[in-house]
């Protein structure tokens, strides 16, 4: 079984709630504080394929996740 990780945050440049993969393992990923006082991750987007920055707050979400053999489904239902 894996995980699969998200994060959701509110997006200023798409003026709205956003929710997208996160691989909380990467190496390029950090938090810092902006010269506005606020706390910011910086994480990889893999389904934009670079660097995203999420102010706070932000929420991690954990799915547990199992990969499906459709074959073997398809066999248990004969």
């Amino acid at each position: 079984m894996q995980n699969k990780y998200y994060i959701k945050y509110f997006s200023k440049s798409d003026g709205k709630k956003i929710k997208r993969p996160y691989d909380p393992h990467a190496d390029k990923q950090h938090e810092f504080i902006a010269g506005s006082g606020n706390l910011c991750k910086r994480y990889w987007d893999e389904s934009k394929e670079g660097l995203r920055t999420a102010n706070a707050p932000w929420t991690i979400e954990v799915r547990k996740w199992e990969p499906i053999n459709l074959l073997e489904k398809a066999k248990q239902k004969k």
